[in-house]
């Protein structure tokens, strides 16, 4: 299908802009439920608008999230991943307020990501309009928590993405136009030692030095970075000891992995815990508690072909894109778990998030990629229909 979704998506980008205000001037840290929840609203209305079935997920602690669906009469099931809350803090909006400044559209969560959550429902709503009905279900599941790790929605990505053809998440394209189309696994680590107490200045050699074990081990660990091809170890941070008069018997660190296959984990973990069973210093003992939180977003064959489907209809709107592989996370490190094949970064142009005065998203950039999400969506959909007309043939 070769519909062009860019006039309509031109003769609606003042619609498009007027979201874009109301939701960047609106305070939605992720632990501001009120914010979230308004900004689910405002989605919400907007969905309703573009014909969407809604259902609602209230929350207690965080923000209320919500999946929309458009149902065709195909068979493909494509689900798109945003997220309604920012990291800012209460104020930010009002001290930051939606503006433009040149091409840049600036502001709170201008680029991570309210620009990319509309972008999903505008190109669905492109599609639909256009007359488009060959796909099973159009889906677009907002979450409230993406910000701190999705604690709660990464347990209902399993209900509402498990089995679909494609996820197409909607964080910013790079600001080099590329998608993303690998991320690294995430692991948390925390690192304890014991040692015991003694009087540095009377009897220290009565003591077990925790700090000093710990820095022998910290030695060890950073000495695992390229433990496996693009593996990176972080010590971000040390504590210790209670007072410099005290020999110290407890000292611990909080350690960042990043892991580029699943099948790292694993050994990565047997490494570190090989290094901690080593006791350097008499008396002390060591410990590692923590997980790979994020499984990695790996590129498969499946991802290299919605790669390609997305190159292909970048081309027929006149420009070409490339895919990039990240060491962050995002929620499509959670849906490429569940085996979905996974494309990322096919919101707008965008960059400087977590930057409240630099964050900003390309204004130029709105309609082709909107329309690029919306022509890899229809993509996807023909595809499915022509596997099953070879293998039905």
């Amino acid at each position: 299908m070769m519909t062009d979704f860019t006039p309509w998506l031109s003769s609606t980008l003042s619609d498009y802009l007027r979201d874009l205000e109301s939701l960047v001037n609106t305070d939605c840290g992720t632990h501001n439920k009120a914010g979230v929840d308004a900004v689910a609203r405002i989605v919400r209305e907007r969905l309703i608008a573009f014909g969407a079935e809604v259902v609602d997920f209230p929350q207690e602690e965080y923000g209320d999230m919500l999946y929309a669906r458009w149902r065709g009469r195909g068979t493909a099931r494509i689900v798109m991943i945003g997220h309604l809350d920012t990291v800012y803090s209460d104020g930010t909006a009002a001290q930051l307020p939606f503006h433009k400044l040149g091409a840049r559209i600036k502001g709170p969560g201008s680029n991570d990501m309210k620009s990319g959550v509309l972008s999903g429902v505008y190109a669905a709503r492109a599609i639909v309009q256009s007359g488009f009905d060959q796909f099973a279900e159009i889906g677009l599941f907002c979450n409230s928590e993406e910000e701190i790790g999705s604690p709660v929605s990464r347990e209902l990505y399993p209900d509402f993405v498990r089995g679909a053809d494609a996820a197409l998440v909607l964080e910013a394209a790079r600001e080099n136009g590329a998608i993303v189309s690998a991320r690294k696994g995430v692991g948390h680590y925390t690192i304890t030692v014991r040692g015991k107490a003694a009087h540095a200045g009377v009897e220290p050699e009565k003591g077990a030095n925790a700090n000093l074990a710990l820095a022998h081990h910290l030695i060890a660990f950073q000495a695992l970075n390229g433990f496996r091809p693009g593996l990176t170890v972080n010590v971000g941070v040390v504590r210790g000891g209670t007072k410099s008069n005290v020999v110290a018997d407890t000292a611990t660190a909080d350690v960042d992995v990043r892991i580029v296959r699943a099948a790292d984990a694993a050994p990565l973990e047997q490494a570190m815990r090989d290094i901690l069973a080593r006791a350097i210093v008499p008396g002390t003992t060591a410990e590692l508690s923590g997980y790979v939180a994020n499984p990695p977003m790996e590129k498969t064959a499946a991802t290299t072909r919605l790669v390609e489907l997305a190159q292909r209809a970048a081309r027929e709107l006149g420009f070409e894109i490339e895919d990039v592989a990240t060491g962050g996370a995002s929620d499509g490190n959670y849906t490429a778990s569940l085996g979905v094949p996974t494309l990322d970064g096919l919101g707008p142009v965008g960059g400087r998030g977590h930057n409240a005065v630099e964050e900003f998203v390309d204004a130029n950039s709105i309609v082709p990629r909107t329309a690029l999400l919306a022509k890899l969506i229809v993509a996807i959909a023909e595809e499915k229909i022509r596997t099953k007309m070879k293998d039905e043939g």
